[in-house]
């Protein structure tokens, strides 16, 4: 059974994505090939843009507030905030 403070990761085949904000459920967020995400140090929220994860398993997100700041995310490393209004 899920504790209500351990989200649930983003599921490979889920959609409707774009524009909902996420967190970051890793320290070091990265990209499918491990490389580090252009994130600011410690963030804990994303904006995602696609609508659902590319055939490479990551997502395009960016920092609330700075949309032009994209980085690339493996689709588990985030989980939906339901509480948080869109950006």
């Amino acid at each position: 059974m899920r504790d209500e403070q351990d989200p649930a990761p983003l599921r490979y085949d889920q959609t409707g994505l774009r524009g909902r904000l996420a967190r970051v459920l890793v320290a070091e967020p990265t990209d499918e090939i491990d490389w580090p995400a252009d994130l600011p140090a410690g963030i804990e929220t994303v904006v995602i843009i696609d609508d659902e994860p590319n055939p490479h398993h990551t997502l395009r997100v960016h920092p609330p507030g700075d949309p032009t700041r994209v980085a690339l995310l493996v689709f588990d490393q985030l989980a939906l905030q339901e509480d948080a209004p869109e950006v």
